[in-house]
């Protein structure tokens, strides 16, 4: 998933930089923002990845030996508040 994340960030800052009809301060501005948006996926990816080997790794697909919608030894983090 890194690899694929650093090939499109690479084709989007090309493209960006290409544009003649944008200003830099636009350029900046839309290029932070993309950075943003892959160190978040990027985290959320980590994070999947790294509950999976908590759990001793690969959990199986959906609906396999598991009820529809349920991850064994999940919770929801908001079951207890009102």
């Amino acid at each position: 998933m890194g690899v694929l994340l650093g090939y499109v960030i690479d084709i989007v800052i090309s493209a960006v930089m290409e544009m003649d009809a944008i200003d830099n301060a636009t350029k900046s501005g839309v290029l932070r923002a993309l950075n943003k948006v892959v160190w978040i996926q990027n985290d959320l990816f980590a994070w999947q990845y790294l509950m999976d080997a908590e759990k001793g790794g690969y959990q199986g697909k959906e609906g396999e030996g598991q009820e529809e919608g349920k991850i064994e030894g999940a919770s929801c983090p908001f079951s207890g508040s009102a």
